[in-house]
């Protein structure tokens, strides 16, 4: 991830990785996926897959803030089995963080689980993580686990994640995952109800409510990527709302509620804000006993999360109908409910088994490509071999002779000690292939070839430069002592 302005002789993808990052980070979702495209090409261009993956990254990343789910999680499984395939376990970690967040809001929530866990160990043990990585990984496996209703985990692992950020001084970073807890135990309270028919206790939702002073003093520049500081006390104000809607304040609920809508209006395009915003709106007429108008939110919110493909809130909604149809005596009504409900559920069942699948045979073609690669390497260092090697002897050849030599004199010269290079022929070698037969010449020049190997050590070389001429080069022997080896040789 960029830290600092890159200078312009750089490549052009890297400067706009830089301003689509820098865009995000701000909010401008639509500038940035401009950027982030542009930089796609370039990068595919210039055949730079670490570049490629970075521009899916950062596209997945504004389809999530954008709500265009389904497309979030193409790019970003792209993005993470190119980070992969790269060998960049930093950036396959941040890409498996904002997948595991899309699943989650998309209804897989083992999937969720699946790719957050990873991520967190990634982020935990590559050296080359953002400080922060490990962070915002802990947030959205907490989110991970509270999409699975386990609640008790989602609690930990995102109090972690604030003590994190707010050890590094983030203040207003840390308001992410403190939203993400007041969400969580929101879910808690909204399924008590759902189950038991009423609120069993508001006291934990009501514990972790006030944020600290930093935070709200210090708005500041945000550095997370991943949800800007604005859209982000939004939806605390709003988690606050429902607190005192379900605590019976529903004057305070609905002001709260049209402070948000009026930050809608006036561009905040968050779908997130909007979504929550509309289970608020049915939870006050609800409480009100506003029945036309519970029932009209609800079924509002059931629509505008399809067309945002957030499976969570849509299955909220489902529950919400249930719930208000119930207490009306509608119990047909509710039933249909229930019946899409299921529907629904079945639905997504299928469609995170197909999800498997499609990476079991993406992780099979990953295996057949590394198999592919290691045989083609094999039979790359196979063919080296032969070309530094004589065929008929065995022993290097003169190419391999010319390239150790200058290393040779290198290290002699820094042990002060110089090699000893012996030159050998064959004498009257002619008259052999012309009396007994080139056969029986090449049987003598390979004898003569196993005699000079069975004289070297590790370190030494036997070398066929061509006809009759061999050279053995002693790189660990004194000079009275090749002389002695030479002798052994000739005789």
């Amino acid at each position: 991830m960029p830290d600092a302005p890159l200078l312009s002789s750089e490549p052009t993808h890297v400067t706009l990785l830089f301003q689509a990052h820098a865009a995000l980070t701000r909010g401008d979702v639509d500038f940035s996926q401009t950027l982030s495209k542009s930089a796609l090409l370039h990068a595919q261009r210039q055949n730079d897959a670490a570049g490629q993956a970075r521009a899916l990254l950062y596209l997945a990343q504004g389809d999530r803030q954008l709500s265009h789910l389904r497309r979030a999680r193409e790019t970003a499984e792209r993005a993470a089995q190119m980070f992969q395939t790269h060998g960049d376990a930093a950036g396959e970690a941040e890409a498996l963080t904002t997948l595991a967040n899309v699943l989650s809001l998309m209804g897989h929530s083992a999937d969720g689980l699946e790719a957050a866990m990873l991520a967190l160990k990634l982020s935990q043990s590559s050296p080359a993580s953002h400080p922060l990585a490990e962070a915002m990984a802990c947030n959205y496996l907490g989110v991970a686990h509270a999409c699975s209703q386990s609640f008790d985990n989602a609690a930990d692992l995102l109090e972690r994640s604030v003590r994190m950020f707010e050890a590094q001084g983030l203040w207003a970073e840390s308001c992410l995952p403190r939203y993400h807890q007041r969400y969580a135990e929101m879910h808690r309270c909204f399924l008590d109800r759902y189950y038991h028919g009423t609120f069993l206790s508001l006291d934990r939702l009501t514990q972790i409510a006030a944020l600290p002073e930093q935070v709200t003093s210090q708005p500041g520049s945000v550095r997370s990527l991943l949800c800007p500081y604005r859209k982000t006390r939004a939806l605390l104000d709003l988690t606050h709302a429902f607190e005192l809607c379900w605590q019976g304040d529903l004057d305070e609920a609905s002001r709260r509620a049209d402070t948000i809508s009026a930050s809608v209006a006036k561009g905040m395009r968050q779908p997130a804000v909007i979504l929550l915003e509309m289970w608020l709106r049915t939870e006050i007429a609800w409480a009100a006993e506003d029945w036309m108008s519970a029932e009209a939110h609800a079924q509002r919110l059931l629509q505008s999360a399809a067309r945002a493909e957030n499976e969570h809130l849509r299955a909220t909604a489902y529950l919400l109908l249930i719930q208000i149809y119930s207490a009306q005596g509608k119990d047909l009504q509710a039933q249909a409910q229930q019946r899409l409900w299921k529907m629904q559920e079945m639905h997504l069942r299928k469609e995170a088994l197909h999800s498997r699948e499609e990476r079991v045979e993406w992780q099979m073609r990953v295996r057949a490509d590394r198999q592919a690669s290691r045989h083609l390497e094999e039979k790359t260092r196979h063919l080296e071999r032969l070309a530094m090697q004589d065929a008929l002897t065995g022993l290097y050849n003169r190419r391999y002779l010319e390239q150790i030599v200058p290393a040779l004199l290198s290290d002699a010269t820094e042990r002060q000690r110089a090699p000893a290079l012996v030159f050998v022929d064959i004498d009257h070698f002619k008259q052999i292939n012309d009396r007994f037969s080139h056969l029986v010449g090449d049987e003598v020049l390979r004898t003569v070839g196993r005699i000079l190997s069975g004289f070297v050590r590790e370190g030494d070389v036997s070398v066929r430069l061509g006809g009759d001429e061999f050279v053995v080069l002693f790189s660990h022997v004194e000079a009275q002592s090749s002389t002695s080896v030479v002798a052994r040789i000739h005789k």
